[in-house]
């Protein structure tokens, strides 16, 4: 141990005695050894966890890119409906009809904030879930299909029909696997038998 280059004599006592238990195990055990073993299984780890990051990372940014192609898709549609001539937007019997056209606009546009489709689902999710339209959607509709099946007199919608079900709304066995975890979590649905589902009310 004395010529151990490391100077175990300077390390801490828990140090020197793991040093004393180890090479009672195996004499050829060296300190410097373990500690890049430690320190390669260390970085393995974290290495492992980095790509559990990234991955988690990647799928949020597909989820927003998602949305903004949705948003994309539902303003173009609503500009070919709200589209009208330039003639329609003024009245030229009544002049007065010019005042206030600035404020009209605001007020337009604060309804079509209010009344844009995604703005429903904003809101539906607590606490830091709230920022995620995609899974608000896939929570509402995953609530939608529970109750729509006891309403029909079923004691409850099982995990196979409300798969087949979300699938046909475009939603991703990812989205569907968190939205029903996250159901659970915050107490809106529970499962009283093996993959069978209610809500609570």
């Amino acid at each position: 141990m004395r010529d151990d280059p490391l100077h175990l004599g300077s390390m801490p006592a828990e140090i020197q005695r793991l040093c004393e238990v180890m090479i009672g195990i195996d004499p050829d055990w060296q300190l410097e050894t373990w500690l890049k073993q430690q320190a390669n299984a260390s970085l393995d780890i974290i290495s492992s966890e980095l790509e559990v990051e990234l991955k988690t990372a990647e799928q949020r940014l597909k989820r927003i890119t998602d949305i903004k192609e949705r948003l994309k898709n539902d303003n173009l549609r609503l500009a070919d409906k709200n589209q009208t001539n330039l003639f329609d937007c003024f009245s030229f019997e009544i002049d007065k009809s010019i005042v206030g056209l600035g404020s009209r606009a605001i007020d337009n546009s604060e309804q079509y904030n209010e009344s844009h489709p995604v703005n429903a689902f904003l809101n539906l999710l607590p606490d830091d879930q709230g920022d995620d339209p995609l899974l608000a959607v896939a929570c509402q509709n995953l609530l939608m299909i529970i109750e729509g099946e006891i309403a029909r007199g079923k004691e409850a919608a099982s995990l196979e029909l409300i798969v087949t079900e979300l699938d046909k709304t475009g939603i991703s066995y990812e989205e569907i696997d968190e939205a029903i975890e996250h159901s659970l979590m915050t107490g809106s649905i529970i499962e009283i038998d093996n993959d069978c589902f209610i809500t609570i009310k």
